[in-house]
């Protein structure tokens, strides 16, 4: 008799250490890439600066914040800036793709992909003229500290 007493006392307390246990797990999960979050400056092919955002939101990474310029042409230059706290793109592993303007075919578009191991952000855009004629650049970009 006393023997069952002390399992089913030891079946409870393991019952109730994994209820304890259970509840005070994180809610939201760790992102992949912490190193990515923060603001990425740079610079495009056209010597033009360039910044990107990134956020975690419940541990999955966003693209949240895109400021572009580019030039269509002697002294005309496209300013362009998307903002959302929810995030614009979400990140496909380290990449992503952010639709800034326009109206398809004729977006005005940038993507990139991060590298983890240099901390670099490079990638390309493509903006339209007033003739919708291409513009396409590349930028690279690093995180600020």
């Amino acid at each position: 008799m006393m023997r069952k007493a002390v399992i089913i006392m030891v079946i409870a307390a393991m019952a109730i250490g994994g209820t304890i246990t259970t509840s005070c797990k994180k809610k939201t999960k760790d992102p992949t890439y912490p190193q990515l979050v923060g603001t990425w400056n740079g610079t495009s092919s056209q010597a033009i600066p360039i910044q990107v955002a990134v956020a975690s939101n419940g541990g999955d990474l966003y693209v949240t914040s895109v400021t572009l310029k580019y030039s269509r042409g002697p002294g005309d230059t496209v300013s362009l800036h998307r903002y959302s706290s929810d995030g614009l793109s979400m990140l496909s592993g380290t990449s992503f793709y952010v639709v800034m303007d326009g109206t398809a075919p004729f977006q005005t578009v940038v993507q990139g992909t991060f590298r983890t191991d240099t901390l670099k952000l490079n990638g390309t855009f493509t903006g339209y003229t007033a003739e919708f004629l291409p513009v396409p650049g590349t930028y690279t970009a690093f995180r600020s500290k």
